[in-house]
């Protein structure tokens, strides 16, 4: 009963803000504000986030399409596409990804998402498979790397679906994970904050939301800018330099839009948002993220695992987004959404589709993987003693995988659907 009065009450106090909210917070269509501690559509109506996470769509992450343990987490995606050259060749590894990007995601998923329940989705993006071009004051757009893109957030409107756009990989790397932020394997510095490029790398970042910024400015399905994924600061780089760069980033999109939310995480892996606490825009979303594998404290997700969160909230008045979870059993996963109902939190689903890997963690969307895949994969994601397939094999393999990755192709799992975006 408590529970629900408080619910209530903060629908109540979000649909009062947003009369105060400036006119373009009300005028026109479907754009996601920050209000209250909740997200509300421009109407004032609050809205529940039910979101899923589009990789490896547009970038290959090893664990999410081959058989390689941990081999998948410590190989970066350019290094995935890099070792397919080495096989087929550059022209026909471009073919590949080409048909891949057309394949894994279409505008059938997005009806597919949208009778599945869900209202939006989270679409990572790497900087350099964006941009044919990209300085410190300039950026332009790859033709092939911004259509996709395009595509998702013209299928968003047609099926009322959100799309949040995720700066996943960073110029330079905002973490030192290869698998998350495309640093190289044998380098794994995080140089958006280390070394002699990392000012020139903060200026490009800038430089590039600008720019996605200027773009999707009155797209009115685009439902916030997720400015940078998990960010992990060297111990040595004070955390008040990740302040520093939203607020730069921030400036410069308000320059071009003044109409999107902004979405932030917090350092160690949007975790610690303790230097972002005084963030100056008020149309600011905090977004956190959760993997039982990684902490130990969500073993079992708990009102106590939760509350440093729902501080940062009572403290700012802004909204909590868990912006990935997942990758576990069935059981954890109902648990950690009825949590996030309970406390009034959207959530996104990591990831939505992904290869078989034969435990009892359910996704989504299922590949089934042809056996031909799993005999090369092994070698692209970098397992220990895979050995490098001729290029037949491989080109089998690749035609195969296309054909696997439709997602009519694989098996939808409806009880994590239901537990995913049922009342």
């Amino acid at each position: 009963m408590r529970r629900n009065l408080y619910c209530a009450g903060l629908a109540i106090f979000a649909t009062w803000l947003c009369v105060a909210l400036p006119a373009r917070a009300n005028a026109g269509a479907a754009m996601l504000h920050a209000a209250g501690g909740v997200v509300i559509d421009r109407g004032g109506a609050h809205v529940a986030l039910r979101c899923v996470n589009l990789s490896p769509w547009l970038i290959p992450e090893g664990y999410l399409m081959g058989q390689g343990s941990f081999a998948g987490l410590t190989t970066s995606p350019s290094q995935i596409k890099q070792r397919l050259e080495t096989v087929v060749g550059p022209d026909k590894a471009h073919a590949f990804w080409q048909s891949w990007t057309r394949a894994f995601v279409d505008e059938a998923d997005f009806r597919r998402l949208k009778g599945q329940g869900f209202n939006c989705v989270r679409l990572p993006l790497n900087a350099r498979y964006l941009t044919q071009s990209l300085g410190t004051d300039n950026v332009s757009f790859d033709a092939a790397g911004i259509a996709p893109v395009d595509a998702a957030v013209g299928w968003g409107r047609t099926y009322g679906i959100y799309v949040f756009l995720d700066l996943h990989d960073a110029p330079g790397g905002q973490n030192p994970v290869p698998s998350v932020s495309d640093v190289p394997s044998t380098d794994r510095v995080a140089r958006l904050w280390s070394g002699p490029t990392a000012a020139a790398n903060q200026q490009k970042t800038i430089a590039l939301w600008r720019a996605i910024a200027a773009r999707y400015a009155t797209a009115d399905h685009v439902g916030g800018y997720d400015l940078l994924n998990e960010p992990e600061l060297p111990g040595a780089v004070e955390p008040s330099r990740l302040a520093d760069l939203y607020g730069s980033i921030i400036a410069a999109i308000r320059k071009v839009d003044h109409a999107h939310m902004i979405v932030i995480e917090g350092n160690h892996y949007a975790h610690d948002f303790s230097a972002l606490r005084s963030v100056a825009d008020a149309d600011v979303m905090y977004e956190f993220h959760e993997y039982a594998i990684f902490n130990p404290g969500w073993h079992t997700p708990t009102a106590a695992a939760l509350a440093p969160f729902l501080a940062l909230r009572r403290e700012t008045h802004r909204p909590l987004w868990l912006g990935e979870f997942g990758e576990q059993t069935l059981d954890w996963q109902k648990a950690m959404v009825d949590l996030m109902k309970a406390n009034a939190i959207g959530w996104a689903i990591w990831p939505w589709k992904r290869i078989d890997l034969g435990n009892s963690h359910p996704v989504a969307e299922t590949i089934a993987t042809p056996a031909a895949w799993n005999a090369i994969s092994g070698y692209l994601v970098g397992r220990w003693f895979a050995r490098k397939p001729p290029p037949d094999q491989a080109e089998l393999a690749m035609s195969q995988m296309v054909r696997a990755v439709r997602t009519e192709n694989c098996r939808e799992d409806g009880a994590l659907i239901r537990v995913l975006t049922g009342d």
